[in-house]
């Protein structure tokens, strides 16, 4: 299981948003989630972006997508250097759709399968570009000290945001399951798991709706997708603990029912390693920020 911590940062008071260079080198960094939404920009160099159990290969102009709660890391290659552009911003920030008089929810952007949803926006294509140009424009933008220097940034964001969400909208590009590459029977037990994962699911009642044998469903579900189940399983439920945990003041000994766990000291080691802190730890350090 690939545990993670959680990356901070100290956002300005009142402003949840921030664009920031950063240089990776090498495979130092590892494997990390944080609190926040995250849209990085490759500006120079090669390397790879892990997200979960997708591995993307990087190059100048390619732009990630990335959720809170979700692990991920970025390495260059060899001990080459990859810059990039990262721009930050906590859900709260972009919470109210009727936000400048438009009925658009920029969060249900954030609200996909992390197991298919398709992170990468090649350089290639045009949206890349554009996404690019807002980008360092937003980066020029928080370099300077004048008065509307936070009304600008919260412009260029949605102008970035709106151009997602119309991009992802496209159900050609919207969903890695759509891909022919990934078998028909991987997409039914995706969605299965993802919509009874607070049930008991377990490999021989996986194996028997996709008409298997157990032995032979955890060999072809790690094929297709790079993870085992069990793996997949877990994150999945973690991820939904960490939501209702800051979302609502359900007690956690009821969302551990609720996300699927029967075992709560199952749940409490699991958690402490995916998240670096115990449940309650995570709760009372970022309940009043989500």
């Amino acid at each position: 299981m690939t545990t993670g911590f959680n990356w901070e940062y100290d956002f300005e008071p009142g402003f949840p948003l921030h664009i920031f260079s950063f240089v990776v080198k090498g495979n130092r960094d590892r494997m990390h989630w944080h609190l926040y939404f995250e849209i990085g920009l490759c500006t120079k160099g090669s390397g790879q972006f892990i997200y979960m159990n997708k591995v993307y290969p990087v190059k100048p102009g390619d732009l990630f997508i990335s959720n809170n709660f979700e692990n991920h890391v970025a390495i260059s290659d060899g001990e080459n250097s990859t810059e990039y552009l990262f721009l930050i911003f906590l859900p709260t920030f972009i919470s109210n759709p009727q936000d400048c008089g438009f009925n658009l929810d920029y969060i249900s952007l954030f609200k996909y399968n992390p197991l298919t949803f398709q992170n990468k926006i090649d350089a290639n294509l045009p949206i890349a570009s554009e996404l690019s140009g807002l980008i360092h424009e937003m980066y020029r933008i928080s370099k300077e000290n004048e008065t509307y220097r936070k009304l600008a940034m919260d412009i260029k964001l949605r102008e970035i945001l709106l151009k997602l969400t119309i991009h992802y909208n496209d159900s050609t590009t919207a969903d890695d399951s759509k891909d022919e590459s990934i078998p028909p029977k991987i997409q039914q037990a995706i969605h299965y798991i993802n919509t009874h994962f607070s049930e008991k699911i377990t490999v021989n009642k996986m194996a028997k709706l996709l008409s298997m044998n157990p032995s032979y469903f955890r060999h072809y579900f790690k094929k297709h997708t790079q993870i085992t189940f069990k793996t997949y399983l877990t994150h999945l439920r973690i991820s939904q603990a960490r939501k209702l945990m800051l979302a609502t003041e359900t007690p956690i000994v009821n969302i551990i029912k609720e996300v699927g766990f029967s075992n709560m000291n199952q749940f409490y080691i699991v958690f402490r390693k995916l998240s670096n802190m115990s449940p309650k730890e995570f709760r009372a350090k970022f309940q009043q920020v989500a």
